[in-house]
């Protein structure tokens, strides 16, 4: 989406030169001036930022966590969730951040049209196979899941998937050609759950605070895990980060 004079977006606010050790490193501002690729906008008590390169700028920094239960959460699904939301919280402004739990598809269709709206990344949490995701004992398939999020038409969505041997193509593949997914990262083997948490956490502040490309991000976050397991990104039908066997 373009940025144009008038937006509310979010910057990080080392990029305006301001102190990043607030609630939120970010700073929810209005542009006001658009010169090429870069912009000016609003600082605190009035006065006009530098130019601020548009690549460094979002509309929407917001992240849906969807825990997908079957029944056996406690030790696994639901403290991973909760990691990742803790520390979303801390990295982005509070009303930009919601987690979602539920077992069911129809659960799942009812809150995706009420809150698809408010994200651009999308993060799965749940058990997973090489070829679907688990809704309690329902494995739902790679085709039968892209119906439900293409149902409400939403804006492109990059999704990273926590659940196990989702990154093999019988899954991630055939959900990455979808028009509505940007792109999707999941673990080509099974994970565990501290691994799982510091994938997401380093491959979402890579992508919103340090703005780097999907690829970069994903790369960076690889880099800093610990054992074999290994994660893939996939983007319109195409490997394009990560193992090939």
């Amino acid at each position: 989406m373009a940025i144009e004079v008038g937006d509310s977006v979010f910057v990080p606010r080392t990029a305006l030169g301001l102190d990043p050790n607030d609630v939120s490193p970010f700073f929810n501002t209005i542009v006001r001036e658009r010169q090429e690729r870069s912009v000016r906008v609003d600082l605190p008590g009035g006065a006009l930022s530098e130019l601020v390169a548009t690549s460094k700028i979002s509309t929407n920094i917001g992240v849906l966590i969807i825990r997908i239960g079957d029944f056996s959460e406690e030790n696994l699904l639901d403290p991973l969730a909760k990691a990742v939301l803790h520390y979303l919280r801390m990295l982005l402004p509070g009303d930009t951040v919601r987690l979602i739990e539920l077992r069911t598809v129809e659960e799942f269709s009812t809150l995706w049209a009420r809150y698809h709206g408010m994200c651009k990344q999308v993060v799965l949490i749940g058990h997973g196979s090489k070829k679907g995701l688990y809704f309690g004992n329902d494995e739902v398939l790679a085709g039968r899941f892209v119906g439900l999020i293409e149902a409400p038409n939403p804006e492109p969505k990059e999704l990273i998937s926590l659940a196990c041997r989702t990154g093999y193509a019988g899954f991630a593949q055939a959900v990455s050609q979808s028009s509505r997914v940007s792109q999707i990262a999941a673990p080509f083997h099974s994970v565990h759950g501290c691994v799982a948490s510091l994938f997401a956490s380093t491959y979402l502040h890579e992508r919103l605070l340090s703005c780097c490309s999907a690829k970069v991000a994903f790369k960076h976050a690889r880099n800093e895990l610990v054992g074999a397991t290994s994660f893939r990104l996939w983007t319109n039908g195409k490997l394009t980060a990560g193992p090939k066997t």
